[in-house]
């Protein structure tokens, strides 16, 4: 018995040592879906990525959304509060940098995206391929430091697909982000 104890003491101090030289934040270390939000606002369109979303409640169902600071995407949810939250799998991972890196308010993402992107009758747009999507309606937000966090009721939502979802460990293994 003291061999197993000992051992074990021995394998949380290595554990413990190894724990120490871990250098990526404790939020980059599990890993997360990748979304786009489709927003629009007088007649013009924009998706960007979201890591930061979360569902929040099962009835009613809510999401919670980090939407940052400064982007046309917020631009567009203060004039607009509805949005299309898409789903992106592993085949989506070449649209991270446009949706992503660059911003709407400098590019026309939409004209971008061409035939990539379908457009619904309330002027929003679906990525082609999604898992699936989900229609939200915003109603709050609260500061969060460089993100809002919008609370967004879930209006309808459909499956698409079958495929694998896009995530941050997929984009880490890939070099398309850093973390």
């Amino acid at each position: 018995m003291r061999r197993r104890v000992a051992s074990r003491h021995v394998s949380l101090k290595v554990i413990n040592e190894i724990m120490k030289k871990i250098r990526v934040k404790p939020w980059n270390r599990v890993d997360g879906p990748i979304y786009s939000l489709s927003t629009t606002a007088y007649g013009k369109g924009n998706l960007n990525i979201c890591s930061y979303v979360t569902p929040i409640s099962m009835k009613p169902k809510r999401y919670i959304v980090g939407v940052y600071k400064g982007t046309k995407t917020l631009e567009n949810l203060e004039s607009n509060p509805v949005g299309i939250l898409n789903f992106m799998t592993d085949k989506m991972s070449n649209l991270v940098n446009l949706l992503g890196k660059k911003s709407g308010h400098k590019i026309d993402k939409i004209k971008k995206l061409g035939e990539r992107i379908q457009r619904t009758e309330d002027e929003l747009y679906e990525l082609k391929g999604s898992l699936a999507t989900v229609r939200l309606k915003f109603t709050t937000r609260l500061d969060g430091g460089d993100h809002w966090a919008w609370l967004a009721e879930v209006v309808s939502h459909e499956n698409h697909n079958a495929d694998q979802p896009l995530t941050l460990d997929y984009l880490k293994r890939k070099k398309i982000i850093l973390a």
